[in-house]
């Protein structure tokens, strides 16, 4: 009972976005090659001359999925609880556990809808020069990381 417990909050925690995990992410995300990262913009947004007017529209998004997020994640927790509950006790009604995890797989879906949206509303108001730069710097970056490291 407690590993399908922990395997819920596992699956909760990876897609929650993390700041310091974006490359990881874009690694293992079959979509990471072709999106952009709220933080990789940031980072880069000298060095694709981003503007004020898509900085504040980019900061629009966010500020908009986190207030989505923010709902979504209560529920599941709650519906994680839910099926962590109808787990208890010696005899479990399958039916009723099965229908809580629906639940929870159902909001851990929506979530993830709601990261996707961003990343292509955030893809959209960049120009594609933008684009093609930051993908230059993505297949730069690990190099100049490399020698940083390696000159220190």
């Amino acid at each position: 009972m407690k590993t399908v417990f922990r395997l819920l909050v596992l699956a909760f925690c990876l897609m929650v976005p993390d700041i310091s995990s974006a490359q990881v992410e874009q690694q293992e995300d079959p979509f990471g090659a072709l999106l952009y990262t709220p933080e990789e913009i940031m980072q880069h947004r000298r060095a694709i001359d981003l503007n004020d007017e898509q900085r504040d529209g980019i900061t629009r998004l966010i500020e908009e999925l986190q207030g989505r997020l923010v709902g979504l994640q209560w529920r599941l927790l709650d519906e994680t609880e839910a099926v962590k509950e109808a787990l208890e006790g010696p005899r479990v009604d399958l039916d009723r556990v099965m229908d809580r995890f629906g639940d929870a797989q159902d909001t851990e879906m929506e979530i993830k809808r709601v990261h996707l949206e961003l990343l292509i509303r955030i893809k959209n108001i960049l120009t594609p020069e933008q684009q093609a730069e930051l993908l230059r710097l993505r297949e730069t970056e690990p190099i100049e990381q490399i020698q940083s490291l390696e000159s220190q």
